[in-house]
């Protein structure tokens, strides 16, 4: 899997988001990397490969013509990292809001984790300016060149074993790295830290009650759907 990106790299997963919610959305417009219009709404998405002071100052430079501007980075190794942590109370200080981009995922994907705080529909000269240029075009450019659950990667990686035992029924470990998941898909059996899976005999397992109830309760969660798609 490709382990070096380019900033461009997030600009389709936070597209095929916001189009998904209706949004005409448009990259690279009067110097914002991401803009996205539905009805008379404005919101803005800045994006860099790391969060930093450069980052910052240009999210707040889009507050003069929206309040709905948000942040976008690669999500995190783990979601519990100290200055993940410290990065959300700044922005929500802030008032920004907060994209993540799994570019680390087969399935390239984009959630929204913080919803800035301002929410109000400004209509200014900025603002016209922004949507009447974007509106105007017909061929995008790439850009780039509530608070919800994220879907870390420990997450992906539980969700592609749970939908493989819910597709083929109790594996082990062995057979389960040859359909695709990860090397150390033993250790995560034995950890068991989302309590998925229960063991039928030594080195066989089977999805949980508990497992099956996640699958089936975020059937639509772009995880879900991806890995149930595949579980062949």
């Amino acid at each position: 899997m490709k382990t070096t990106y380019k900033e461009s790299d997030m600009y389709h997963p936070i597209r095929n988001m916001l189009t998904a919610q209706g949004f005409t959305v448009r990259g690279e417009v009067k110097g914002c990397d991401i803009t996205a219009i539905k009805d008379e709404t404005l919101w803005v998405v800045e994006m860099k490969l790391s969060a930093n002071l450069t980052l910052i100052y240009q999210a707040l430079d889009r507050l003069a013509a929206t309040d709905w501007v948000f942040v976008a980075i690669p999500r995190p190794r783990n979601s519990r990292d100290k200055h993940f942590a410290k990065l959300q109370k700044l922005l929500k200080k802030l008032q920004l809001g907060l994209i993540i981009v799994a570019l680390d995922s087969p399935a390239q994907f984009a959630e929204i984790v913080i919803y800035p705080a301002g929410k109000d529909n400004k209509q200014n000269k900025k603002a016209g300016a922004i949507k009447k240029e974007a509106l105007a075009r017909s061929v995008d450019t790439t850009g780039g060149a509530s608070k919800t659950k994220i879907n870390t990667a420990f997450r992906e990686r539980n969700v592609q074993i749970a939908c493989l035992l819910e597709k083929h029924g109790a594996l082990t470990a062995k057979a389960l790295v040859a359909l695709g998941c990860d090397k150390n898909t033993g250790r995560m059996f034995n950890s068991n830290m989302m309590g998925w899976y229960q063991r039928v005999e030594k080195g066989v397992y089977e999805l949980s009650q508990l497992g099956q109830a996640y699958l089936d309760e975020n059937a639509t969660d772009t995880l879900v759907v991806y890995y149930r798609m595949r579980a062949v």
